[in-house]
Parts: C-alpha cells; structure tokens; sequence
C-alpha cells in the first residue's frame, strides 16, 4: 500500500468464531480504531434513518421485520435525498457501504464484517482482508458461555445466525461467505487461539507496511 493510502482491515467471520474480540484486541495491538456496531451508528447519522432499523437489518437479507414498519417511518434529522426505498434492505445497505468507504479512506482502521471487504474491492479502495472461521463445536461452545442464544438451542441458533450471514453476504456481493479468494488470510481461531491468529495479522500487516503504534 502506497504511504499515502489509509490501511485498513477488513475482519469477515463465522458466527461465533470470536471475530469481535479478537478484531477487538488486533485494534489495540496495531492502534487502529475497530468499527463494528459503530458503523450502525455512523449510518443512521449519515442518512437521517432511525438507528434501530439497520440493526434490524444488519447483516441479515430482506429482514421481514424491517418491511412490515416501512410505512411508520419517521426518518430522523430529514429525509435523505432517496426516493419512497428509503429503508429498503438494498437501500441500508447502499447507506451502509458509503459509510464503509469514507471510513476507509479517511482513516486507518478495521472494519468488521458487512461485506467490507468486497465493498472496498469494488470501490478501489486498498484493505487487508482477514476471514476467520472455526470448528462447529467451539462455535457453538462459544455462543453458549456468552448466551448469545438465549433461551434457544444453541446449535440450533449458531445454524440460524450463520444462515442469516452468508445469505446476507451472498444477496449483496454475489459470492459466498468465507471463499479463500475473497481474503488475504482466513485463519482458524479454535485452531490457532486468538493470540497467534493476531501475530499472524501483525507480521502480514508490517510487511504491508503498516507502522505500529503500539509494539
């Protein structure tokens, strides 16, 4: 990557392969800002859209929720200067990748998931891009000590999450989730621990020429 260019990198993940903690502890060993829920945030405030309604739709394809409280809307801090698809699914998405994009290049960071790594492809936009998997049982294993499941059965609920991902990654890029070619690096975190997976990112992001903040 040029000098002048930001880096970032892009985190896909399996539903509970720990792509959040581990994306979260990569951010304070290489000094980069994590964005991940924020993007929800910085979306709504880029597009006068409620908060809540790309949480309804975030990462999931044509959420029925998010189309059956279409004609309540009340968009927040004006109408955006899109027509009556205002929070189509496309059209939060189309907000979403925006937001993905100017993240990208105004600063150096790691944007999880969302399809960024292919959104920033698309754009020109230069990423390193990271997928991170892991073994069914230590996914599921995961999800059940942070009850993420709640009161459902949690292979049940890992099957759903990872349905609802890879649908929403293929809906919108075209591709599937967690192909080798789409990344630099897809790494096995219940194999490697998250430990050597970041040294790994680190050693990769250094020869790309990423100057560490933090040694």
């Amino acid at each position: 990557m040029a000098e002048n260019k930001k880096f970032v990198i892009t985190v896909g993940r399996q539903y509970g392969s720990g792509g959040a903690e581990m994306a979260k502890r990569l951010g304070e060993r290489l000094g980069l800002h994590v964005y991940d829920k924020e993007i929800l945030k910085m979306t709504s405030e880029e597009s006068g859209i409620r908060e809540s309604y790309f949480h309804l739709a975030d990462e999931k394809a044509g959420n029925k929720l998010l189309y059956r409280i279409i004609h309540s809307l009340i968009p927040e801090n004006g109408t955006p200067s899109l027509g009556s698809d205002l929070i189509s699914s496309d059209n939060l998405f189309r907000f979403q990748s925006s937001v993905i994009r100017k993240l990208a290049q105004e600063e150096s960071c790691i944007i999880i998931g969302r399809c960024s790594n292919l959104i920033l492809r698309n754009a020109g936009i230069p990423s390193l891009d990271i997928f991170l998997h892991a073994d069914v049982n230590l996914r599921t294993e995961h999800i059940q000590k942070l009850g993420l499941n709640g009161k459902e059965d949690p292979r049940k609920y890992l099957t759903k999450m990872d349905n609802l991902r890879e649908t929403y990654f293929k809906t919108y890029t075209k591709h599937e989730l967690g192909t080798y070619h789409d990344y630099d690096l897809c790494l096995d975190t219940g194999t490697l621990g998250y430990d050597n997976c970041i040294e790994i990112i680190t050693s990769l992001a250094k020869q790309q020429g990423l100057n560490l903040k933090h040694q």
